[in-house]
């Protein structure tokens, strides 16, 4: 059965525009540059980056390092991930990648083969930062071996700067990364605070390391062309123009949002209609209303008030009169709510430079159930 909207990562037919994105992460991996990839949590970073490398070929390996909570964790984390894209960069018979794993001996590699096919483990003696290094830098000295450039994705790795050891690691990840000539690195997050502050300060080893690039959400106009696409695919012909409006309205154009409601609507027999996608969107915030209220109820009294104000109306200038008599709050206390809401990620400044809720259904949960205004 074809999945129109997958509920994980996205790619092939069901991947979605982002042709300017993909175009300059592609240029990036054929110049063996380095980016960092900010977006907000559920923009569709994994899926970008699985496509580009799908439809250009490029081995790869993605890091996580979301329950690395220690420096010695951070190392076995890349060991492992370092061990995986080795192991692809191998050749397939014995004698010729056992004449390789020569020229990574200082990471006692050890090659076994069985029916599944082979796999490397490695291994570093040194003190954990300069393991890092070392495992970073042998991978490039194998590319450049094998004649093979590869791409290795660090996700989640706002968690190395929460470290007790962050600028030791930091610098040791920049010592062989800025020294990479086969290997591009691409650095993603979901707290886009933490990562702006790893790269962007000059106090911290990786001030400018990277390019950097940004992926905000897709144009009304490519969402249109896209579900009529999908729509001919499922009932072979187009959906009505209100129909793809109210999905991208109620939507707000969030990819992930856009997915979980279609998702939904692909499922029925019969064409979507307006009345459809109004309902099952009102169900299915519905069904996340105790995870949206539990996230709401954790807010102080102010933030709640100023996040309740802009689900109703986002605004260009949060500290005039007009919203400041709305929320009830001055103009000092309504900035310092606006700076921990964007921390905690649950508001944004579009590019139009107005201040909204991030997620819309966090958005259409407060205006179904305020009493505020």
């Amino acid at each position: 059965m074809q999945r129109y909207f997958p509920q994980g990562i996205a790619t092939d037919s069901s991947f979605c525009n982002r042709e300017k994105e993909r175009v300059a992460l592609k240029n990036s991996i054929e110049m063996h540059e380095h980016i960092v990839l900010v977006a907000p949590r559920r923009y569709g970073k994994t899926s970008l980056i699985t496509q580009v490398l799908k439809e250009n070929d490029c081995s790869g390996t993605h890091i996580d390092f979301f329950f690395a909570l220690t420096q010695a964790e951070v190392s076995k984390t890349i060991t492992e991930g370092i061990s995986k894209i080795i192991s692809t960069l191998l050749p397939k018979t014995r004698s010729a990648a056992t004449r390789l794993i020569d020229s990574i001996i200082a990471l006692n590699p050890k090659l076994t083969f069985n029916l599944l096919g082979q796999k490397l483990e490695i291994s570093t003696k040194q003190t954990t930062e300069k393991s890092i290094s070392e495992l970073l830098l042998a991978l490039d000295h194998f590319a450049d071996k094998t004649k093979k450039s590869c791409v290795v994705v660090f996700d989640e790795f706002q968690q190395i700067g929460e470290l007790k050891e962050n600028h030791a690691v930091e610098a040791a990840i920049r010592h062989a990364v800025e020294r990479s000539q086969h290997v591009s690195y691409i650095f993603c997050g979901s707290k886009r605070h933490l990562l702006n502050e790893m790269f962007s300060d000059k106090s911290r080893p990786l001030y400018h390391l990277c390019d950097l690039m940004t992926v905000d959400r897709i144009e009304s106009s490519c969402y249109h062309d896209f579900l009529n696409k999908m729509a001919k695919a499922k009932w072979k012909k187009l959906l009505n123009n209100d129909a793809i409006n109210e999905i991208i309205h109620l939507t707000e154009n969030h990819p992930y949002y856009v997915n979980a409601l279609c998702r939904r609507l692909w499922r029925h027999d019969d064409i979507t209609t307006i009345s459809d996608v109004r309902n099952t969107w009102h169900d299915y915030v519905s069904q996340q209303s105790i995870w949206i209220a539990n996230d709401l109820s954790n807010l102080t009294l102010n933030r709640r008030k100023v996040i309740t104000g802009l689900a109703y109306e986002p605004t260009n200038e949060p500290q005039g009169q007009a919203f400041s008599i709305k929320v009830g709050l001055n103009p000092s206390g309504i900035k310092k709510c606006l700076v921990d809401l964007q921390k905690l990620d649950m508001i944004y400044l579009n590019k139009n430079g107005y201040y909204c809720v991030l997620d819309p259904a966090v958005a259409y949960f407060i205006r179904q159930h305020s009493l505020i205004f």
